[in-house]
């Protein structure tokens, strides 16, 4: 399940970007403080993000990552909900309200986590209330699927 993968430090809620680079340096912060990755991991991100916006993978859903190489130290994913929703340039799938961030040190360790993020996605209800969530207890909630138990 999700919540094997997503701490509490690794949401954030409602937060307020003037555009997507900042968006993407926002999401990325848990992970950058807790040197799991790099500050040019996340150039990478907004370089790759700018040649191809391939990362907006659904609609209102960014999947920011880069290569492993980048500067990736440790398997990490954080959920950031905008309370305005942000364009990336995605003739599809804008405005962005979910920005994931993922970060994998090699091509197989964060594979048991994708899925879990997968399987979350694909159900519409949780993605719903993951986006209305009011506080990161609420998120936890969701995430584990015992909201309203």
């Amino acid at each position: 399940m999700l919540e094997d993968f997503v701490g509490e430090d690794d949401i954030l809620l409602g937060e307020s970007c003037k555009d997507w680079e900042e968006a993407v340096m926002r999401g990325a912060q848990p992970l950058l403080q807790r040197g799991i990755i790099e500050p040019a991991y996340v150039e990478a991100i907004k370089a790759n993000h700018r040649a191809m916006p391939y990362m907006v993978i659904a609609p209102g859903i960014m999947l920011a990552h880069a290569r492993p190489e980048c500067g990736a130290h440790g398997v990490g994913l954080t959920l950031m909900t905008l309370r305005e929703p942000v364009e990336f340039g995605s003739a599809h799938n804008d405005p962005v309200r979910l920005v994931i961030t993922l970060a994998t040190p090699d091509e197989t360790k964060h594979l048991k986590m994708l899925e879990a993020l997968t399987d979350f996605l694909m159900v519409p209800e949780c993605l719903d209330n993951f986006l209305a969530a009011r506080s990161v207890g609420e998120a936890m909630a969701i995430l584990k699927g015992d909201e309203g138990k």
